[in-house]
Order: C-alpha cells, then structure tokens, then sequence
C-alpha cells in the first residue's frame, strides 16, 4: 500500500511514533494519491489509497490508532475458479491492476452519509467488479458484482478480504504461558455465528492454540471482535442477510498474531438488495 502509506504519512500526520495521533483536518482532493476517506465518525475513520487497498483505524478520545497492528487492512478481491492437480478445483486470485479504479467523482471529497457510492476496479486479464460503499457514522456496507468477465474461463467471485492485524506482536511464543501475558490478553475476545449453529460462541485470545480455520471449516454468519487494542471498541461483520453470504477465516499463525476474514457473496445473488457485507464499529 505504497500509496496509502504516502497519504496517512502527509495528509494525516502519521509519523512513526507509538502514539495515538491528532485527527486529520479536512483533506483535500485528490489525497495525495488516495481515492477516498471517510472521518465523519467518531469512532473510525477509513480511507482506500491509490492502489485499491484501504484501512479502517479505530478513534478513541479523538485520537487515531495507528500502531502496534490497531487497523484494519482492507482488500477488495476477485478471485476465478480453475482446475488445480488432479481436476479438482480451487480458486485462484486476480490481482487489480494499478490504479484500476473508474467512475470516482467529487462525491469522494466529502463521501455522502447513508447514499451508495460505487466504483470499478479492474483486475488482471480484464475483469471488471462494481465495488459499492454506504456509509454511516457507525460503520459501513460493501457490495462486490463483476460487471465484465474480461479473459476469463472459470467462475468468479468478488469480496472483500480484512485482515485483523498482529495486535501482540511484542509477545514471543514462548512466552505465551506466562502469567503476565494471559492479563494482557484477557480483554480481547470474538464472537463467532458459525454456519447453521443457532449460538453465538466466544473465543477468548487467551486460548492462543485455537485455529479459527479449523474450528469454523463451513464458515460463519457473524463474527465480532473486541479489544482494549481497539481502543475497547468491537468491531462486527455479517451479511444483510446471512444467506447471502459467508464469512471464511483464513489463519496461519497463533490467533493473537492475525488472522484473515473474507467475504463472498453467493455468485448467484450478488448484485441483490440483500447481499451487502455490513461492518460495524460501537
């Protein structure tokens, strides 16, 4: 995120230290290269740079948190269905070209609250998805279509990644035992809907030998996340209606180091009033 390290680091007055930093003023179009921000919450801000990727930062006391693995990073992705060894098939992902954006206007100086503001993105081999935002002042909703097939053989699909950052990036394994590592643990926990359960579960960060991937295999309907690392904010994800779409972790290291959510709609529904991934900050 070349360009959107470019922007924080000038329109917003990031500069490195491990501190919570002052909101931004008003930022000027074009940004520095990035193609939207959002700062009319209280408690988030979001922001998509030049090259298609964006980030939500959590505000507390006015203040932006921006270290330490406190954002989230925001992939907005496409992916095609080929045939891999053996004839079974996978998907594989399909990169967005540079600065593959279309139909931004002068909405993006001031996004509108609560009225759809939709973009193309164009990925390699000439696919196209309409990437549509609403915002509000507690969150946001984000619809993906693909709108051109482009070189395409196979199936597609466009979605949206998160990745929750390495929020304890100063504990080493090793240490995970130690007493003094489960305090500072303990006020981060998710909850989970997984697919077809009728309750909700919770997974403490204290139970760092957890594997999201294997304990949610099908998927989830809803998952939430709260941290003292947010700032004590939760953040919430689910579909407009939960079968519309699936929530899918990705994990490949201990829980408390990072993990990924992503977001597909159902192919054959996308596009509908009720396939909008809805992401929420209180």
């Amino acid at each position: 995120m070349k360009h959107l390290a470019i922007v924080i680091g000038i329109a917003f007055g990031v500069t490195g230290f491990a501190r919570a930093e002052e909101l931004p003023a008003t930022l000027d179009k074009p940004y520095l290269g990035c193609w939207l921000a959002f700062s009319d919450s209280r408690d988030f801000e979001f922001v998509i740079g030049g090259d298609g990727d964006a980030e939500l930062f959590f505000i507390k006391n006015r203040k932006r948190l921006s270290i330490g693995g406190c954002t989230l990073k925001i992939y907005y992705a496409l992916e095609e269905k080929v045939k891999g060894k053996g004839g079974k098939p996978r998907w594989i992902s399909r990169r967005m070209v540079q600065d593959g954006f279309e139909d931004f206007g002068k909405e993006t100086a001031k996004p509108p609250l609560r009225k759809p503001l939709s973009f193309t993105a164009t990925y390699t081999g000439g696919i196209k998805a309409k990437i549509t935002h609403v915002f509000t002042k507690d969150g946001m909703e984000i619809s993906t279509q693909v709108v051109d097939k482009g070189e395409s053989k196979g199936e597609l699909r466009a979605g949206v990644k998160i990745l929750v950052g390495d929020l304890f990036r100063q504990i080493d394994d090793a240490d995970l035992e130690k007493r003094e590592t489960e305090s500072k643990l303990e006020d981060t926990r998710i909850s989970v809907r997984g697919v077809g359960a009728r309750r909700t579960e919770r997974v403490k960060f204290e139970d760092y030998d957890v594997v999201l991937t294997e304990e949610f295999p099908n998927g989830v309907r809803a998952f939430a996340l709260e941290s003292d690392r947010y700032g004590d904010h939760e953040f919430q994800m689910t579909t407009a209606n939960p079968e519309y779409g699936i929530i899918e972790f990705v994990q490949r290291k201990k829980i408390i180091h990072g993990f990924y959510t992503n977001w597909y709609p159902d192919p054959e529904k996308a596009g509908q009033q009720d396939a909008r991934l809805l992401l929420k900050v209180k």
